[in-house]
């Protein structure tokens, strides 16, 4: 066996261990992985922290705070949306975004734990 064929048996063998342990075996490796991607993104970060401070924001209100314009933002908007950690509804003639229930569950916590850690510096 190569040195190549080794690394990638131990990446394969620390995968699986991941998906077993971690998720269980029940959730998608690369979904997570996606999802992860996603909050990493800059742009992405801000908009959830702002959701997770405001609760619900207009897509026109996000646009401002980021002093973007809405067309600019709704790529951002729809990667959050299909990561599964925001959901929008129509209120009028605006879309108004919120964190999902799966990003309420550890979204906060994140910002928490930043704000701790910046507090601790």
């Amino acid at each position: 066996m190569t040195e190549r064929e080794i690394e990638n048996a131990d990446r394969s063998t620390a995968r699986e261990r991941v998906e077993a342990e971690l998720l269980n075996g029940t959730l998608d490796f690369d979904r997570e992985v996606e999802r992860i991607k996603a909050i990493g993104e800059p742009t992405r970060f801000i908009i959830l922290y702002l959701l997770a401070e405001e609760n619900q924001m207009q897509s026109g209100e996000l646009a401002d705070q980021l002093d973007r314009k809405q067309n600019d933002l709704y790529h951002h908007l729809n990667t959050l949306e299909e990561a599964g950690l925001v959901g929008k509804f129509r209120e009028n003639q605006s879309r108004v975004y919120e964190l999902s229930p799966l990003a309420e569950e550890f979204v906060p916590q994140l910002v928490e734990t930043i704000h701790n850690r910046a507090n601790a510096v």
